[in-house]
């Protein structure tokens, strides 16, 4: 019998897809083909799907569905030809039976930037000869200036079915901009989404022999909100005993700097709320403390150099998050299941967690985690959720990875019989000895995992100069021309009594907002009464984070 758990994913809004391309970027990183080397620890079909494309070829791409607006998906037909005959997608029935002549406007064709025309070119050579004559794992590329959009460094391939265009608004566009909640909601009921996308995800579920759930990640500050909020309802309606995971992600470049800049709490309130309704966990996600207000602090890891400015940059972190801490479902071990993790998260209607990362662990090259942990700095996490933090916390999943059994200890150690620290037989239990001592949570749950973060390129050049190849910390300084090809990390999820004063923060700087510059809002169809009960219903569920004693 076929073990795998599946999981759908669902992607919506140009920020969400970029934290998704990192994600499958790093996925497929660590794939490996030698048929000798010893069995992952991660389990890809969990989000993958092996299908076979016209030519007869097998295929593997990731079950997933992903929304954007038009403009968003340039780089595809050209980057990603060979796997599925692009050129061949299906046509809608209504044009095949239309007899007007259709006119074909050709865009101008944007140039590859240099990781895309290497990759052309070792696949090539692949095809020609057979050999590999392009690393481009070990090529540092600077693509900084390059990437725009999403679609700029997508390596991963996807089913044909994957992608959702919405074509009534184009990726920046000012004079027609996507960035109000109910605009969202209006748009679910289009052909595209009411029909073309459902049979989509249906396909995928018939697909699969055991679906667990679904992640889906959208955008929080625009009208990606309300789009994804019809998709829930549609969740819990067709797929009401799988678990759905929600991670509402935001942006500091999506926050808008004029009269209008308030309506980004707005929908994130209107968001947030459904959330509470229609998923079984959700995890907001930023590198901005401000979350849905501009700020001018941003998450700070000791040994990353990013600018938050960049979405290329900004997004590789919480991708990088969201890989380490679903691991503890998706791996061959089977020790958990969204269903547990969720349960154990989200006690008393506590639905809304917060999420942390370190990255790199800062884990000197020669060391043992011993020693770290011992000479660590507190917090070994920092929060990757608005205006909140991880501290009281009343339960919370830990995952570590990249750490093998063999670091453990000191090859000098002696060991104490009294002392428990040396009696620990992997670094999950190491890890959880560690924080019983100094972080006061009723329930952790703690996995380790020797894999580390695959972080060859296109992942961004981010790393400190210290960072040596491998992830840890060297006295030498790696060279300019050396990439980091693996990374060390921890990410965390964390039920904190901190999400109390992240709903009050979002409720009162909804508040502000004036009746007036609602007014667009509530002309495609929000009414006046449900919006202020909506915001005064976000102070209803901040109280469930004033208990203490619920576990």
């Amino acid at each position: 019998m076929n073990s795998t758990r599946e999981i759908i994913t669902l992607q919506f809004g140009h920020y969400s897809n970029f934290i998704g391309t990192h994600f499958w970027n790093l996925q497929e990183a660590s794939f490996t083909y030698d048929e000798n080397s010893k069995p992952l620890e991660i389990c890809h079909d969990v989000l993958y799907r092996e299908g076979v494309n016209l030519k007869g070829e097998v295929t593997y791409t990731p079950r997933m569905l992903c929304v954007d607006l038009k403009n968003s998906f340039y780089q595809l037909p050209d980057v990603h030809r060979g796997l599925y005959d692009l050129n061949c997608s299906n046509i809608d029935e209504e044009i095949l039976n239309c007899s007007t002549k259709i006119q074909t406007i050709q865009e101008e064709k944007i140039p590859s930037n240099e990781f895309f025309s290497d990759l052309a070119k070792q696949e090539q050579l692949f095809i020609d000869d057979g050999n590999e004559k392009i690393n481009l794992a070990e090529k540092v590329y600077n693509l900084d200036n390059d990437v725009k959009i999403w679609s700029d460094f997508l390596k991963a391939r996807f089913h044909p079915r994957t992608i959702t265009s919405i074509d009534e608004y184009k990726h920046n566009d000012s004079s027609n901009v996507f960035n109000n909640f109910a605009q969202g909601v209006t748009l679910w009921d289009s052909y595209k989404m009411k029909e073309i996308w459902t049979d989509n995800l249906r396909l995928y579920a018939e697909e699969c022999d055991y679906l667990q759930g679904f992640h889906i990640t959208m955008d929080s500050l625009n009208g990606f909100g309300g789009l994804a909020c019809k998709a829930l309802e549609y969740l819990k309606d067709e797929y009401s005993n799988k678990n759905i995971i929600a991670m509402p992600v935001m942006s500091d470049n999506y926050i808008l700097e004029d009269e209008n800049s308030e309506l980004q709490a707005v929908n994130t309130s209107l968001l947030f709320s459904s959330l509470f309704e229609h998923s079984n966990m959700f995890v907001p996600l930023t590198t901005s403390s401000g979350g849905w207000t501009k700020s001018q602090s941003h998450l700070n890891l000791d040994y990353l150099s990013y600018k938050n400015n960049l979405d290329y940059h900004s997004s590789a972190i919480l991708a990088s998050a969201i890989d380490t801490f679903t691991l503890g479902y998706r791996s061959r071990s089977d020790d958990d299941s969204m269903q547990n993790m969720c349960t154990r998260l989200t006690p008393l209607g506590r639905k809304a967690v917060s999420a942390s990362i370190q990255l790199p662990l800062g884990f000197e090259s020669k060391s043992n985690l011993l020693d770290y942990l011992q000479n660590a700095k507190l917090p070994l996490w920092q929060p990757i959720s608005p205006q909140c933090t991880t501290e009281m916390s009343v339960a919370q999943t830990i995952v570590m990875r990249g750490i093998t059994e063999n670091m453990l200890y000191s090859n000098n150690l002696i060991r104490d019989s009294k002392n428990p620290s040396h009696h620990c037989t992997s670094a999950s239990a190491l890890l959880k000895l560690f924080i019983s001592f100094c972080d006061h949570v009723r329930m952790t749950e703690v996995h380790a995992f020797d894999s580390s973060l695959e972080t060859i390129a296109p992942f961004p050049n981010i790393f400190s100069q210290s960072i040596n190849q491998h992830g840890f910390v060297e006295s030498l300084s790696r060279s300019s021309t050396s990439v980091v090809a693996k990374s060390t990390a921890i990410s965390g999820l964390h039920n904190s009594n901190s999400m109390r004063d992240m709903f009050i923060a979002l409720k009162n700087d909804s508040s502000k907002v004036k009746g007036s510059k609602l007014s667009h809002m509530f002309n495609y169809g929000i009414d006046i009464m449900d919006y202020k009960e909506t915001i005064e219903n976000l102070l209803v569920l901040s109280d469930n984070y004033l208990i203490n004693d619920c576990l």
